[in-house]
């Protein structure tokens, strides 16, 4: 089985549309194109996603591959679609095409990496998805601020998120591992506690 058939099954396991990913059969906007890339990118950073996908010949509701037409070789106004895209988005934007055969059915697959340093821009504009749809950034700006915040500290994690709790001692640290089951090495504990106290927050 062929990568872009395994990731259309994975996909099509959700029952609907997430921000990172969209289903199309044969639709096809230039344009708009770029803002769905734009807002795939900077959707798959807002849910902790390493790619956002635009897959063409599934359909959207019954998530049956059902083939496309789709030519990711057209030409706009004599300049290939790829680079016609690829100019107009900023930050540089390594998205790529994929083709296969399943069944006799064309899919066309959209990989989109996540957005990086700052969100990903079509056109000057920023887009992120809101459910199914696809909006400019710029009419949430409390999104844009979370989207900002990721961007510089990475996706929150139970790694990277600092406790609410900052007053444990070492005493209370120690019972609370010991709570959940964990045996640990007493040197190796007062080793981290002390890390820890150096850094002046404790993360769970």
């Amino acid at each position: 089985m062929g990568h872009v058939i395994e990731i259309v099954n994975e996909l099509c396991q959700y029952d609907s549309e997430r921000e990172w990913f969209e289903f199309k059969e044969n639709w096809y906007k230039p344009d708009e194109l770029g803002e769905y890339i734009s807002a795939l990118s900077n959707s798959a950073a807002y849910e902790g996603r390493k790619q956002g996908y635009f897959i063409w010949g599934v359909n959207d509701n019954t998530h049956e591959i059902v083939g496309t037409k789709f030519n990711c070789n057209h030409d706009v106004k004599n300049e290939p679609l790829k680079h016609y895209s690829a100019r107009q988005l900023t930050p540089d934007v390594n998205f790529t095409f994929e083709e296969e055969i399943i069944n006799g059915k064309k899919l066309v697959m959209l990989t989109v990496p996540s957005a990086k340093s700052v969100p990903t821009a079509f056109a000057r504009e920023r887009y992120i998805r809101i459910g199914s749809s696809k909006e400019n950034l710029r009419k949430f700006p409390e999104k844009e601020s979370y989207l900002f915040d990721i961007l510089r500290h990475g996706f929150p994690t139970m790694e990277n998120t600092p406790s609410y709790y900052q007053d444990l001692t070492f005493e209370k640290l120690l019972i609370y591992y010991g709570a959940k089951g964990l045996k640990l090495n007493l040197n190796t504990f007062k080793k981290i506690y002390l890390c820890i106290q150096k850094t002046g927050s404790i993360i769970f």
